[in-house]
């Protein structure tokens, strides 16, 4: 089942543009909907196919947003290229508030850093909100996790050749956090890209592999059943889904400490009012009780930032990202 073909992604979330909007109040359920100048619908694209977490995430948002906008919202889904087709529609789009995208960290810095051909969307589209984020995990076969993560270094440094780890694709997150969990424990970890989380960790259970690294979430079902192990995860806290991994950091290693995340972009040139206002609705929707329910069951933490801390966010996590593609020599010829 290896792959090492053009990289799919996970879940996502990145919004669009909603331009020439007056909001009144963003409330639900307390006020009539906002005014707006337009009645034409709201495009929220989603890069992913139906079914998936982006569309579900997509769909989640999408009747808060009609609620405080007035406005109808349709969910497009536009899959292709790990969400690079819709986000080539958003950055086409005026910024008139027509038009949003729902896309993961990884489409917006990440695979343009990866990928041959892709733009570097960060500098130009204009990020919203932050809307959930969560942790990824480095798991290992039972009988290679009884020593806990140096005892799975241990083994790795004395048998180099099965020293293998998973991911869900050449040129991801997943792909990019394993070359640096072997960097820190001072181990080439060997990587096997599979065509998505799910034969990654079949294969891992199978033992044809000897680690993976996926979000915890993903991996808790075969944890608990112990199929698998988890040995750490990332985050600067321990991932509220599981409590009982532990963090890198709590195991001496640095620098694994940033969760991945989901976001709102509009298309280039909304005004900064504008994109506020936009803010305050998917702030006031991730603070109801059922959208955060939902938003658990697809392992995500809700997370509120401003509009234009979000923005700082994105180019750090840009900046970051370059670092790390930079530190393992990573290049979309290497695989």
């Amino acid at each position: 089942m290896r792959h090492s073909a053009f990289p799919l992604l996970r879940l996502a979330i990145a919004l669009g543009a909603l331009g020439g909007l007056v909001f009144a109040d963003v409330s639900y359920g307390q006020s009539a909907p906002a005014p707006t100048s337009t009645r034409t619908p709201i495009r929220l694209l989603a890069g992913f196919p139906p079914g998936g977490g982006v569309d579900i995430l997509a769909r989640l948002f999408a009747e808060p947003l009609s609620e405080a906008t007035g406005r109808t919202v349709i969910v497009e889904n536009r899959p292709g290229a790990a969400g690079r087709l819709a986000m080539d529609l958003l950055h086409s789009a005026p910024a008139d508030g027509s038009t949003l995208m729902i896309a993961p960290d990884a489409t917006v810095v990440l695979y343009p850093q990866t990928v041959r051909g892709s733009a570097e969307p960060v500098f130009d589209l204009t990020p919203i909100a932050q809307t959930g984020a969560f942790a990824m995990g480095f798991a290992a076969t039972s009988s290679l996790a009884t020593g806990g993560l140096e005892g799975f270094a241990q083994w790795a440094r004395t048998h180099p050749a099965e020293a293998t780890f998973a991911s869900a694709g050449a040129g991801g997150s997943t792909h990019l956090y394993g070359l640096l969990i072997g960097q820190a424990l001072g181990v080439p970890l060997r990587h096997v890209p599979y065509k998505g989380a799910a034969p990654a960790i079949a294969d891992l259970m199978a033992g044809h592999v000897a680690s993976t690294v996926q979000p915890v979430g993903t991996m808790l079902a075969q944890a608990r059943a112990n199929r698998l192990v988890v040995l750490a995860s990332s985050g600067a806290r321990r991932s509220s889904l599981a409590p009982e991994v532990p963090t890198f950091a709590e195991l001496g290693h640095a620098g694994f400490n940033g969760d991945l995340w989901f976001g709102v972009f509009a298309p280039p040139g909304m005004p900064a009012e504008r994109a506020e206002s936009l803010n305050a609705i998917f702030t006031q929707t991730m603070r109801r009780a059922q959208v955060r329910e939902r938003m658990r069951a697809l392992d995500l933490d809700a997370r509120e930032s401003s509009a234009a801390e979000f923005a700082t966010q994105v180019k750090t996590d840009w900046r970051r990202w370059s670092e790390v593609i930079k530190s393992t020599g990573f290049t979309g010829e290497s695989e």
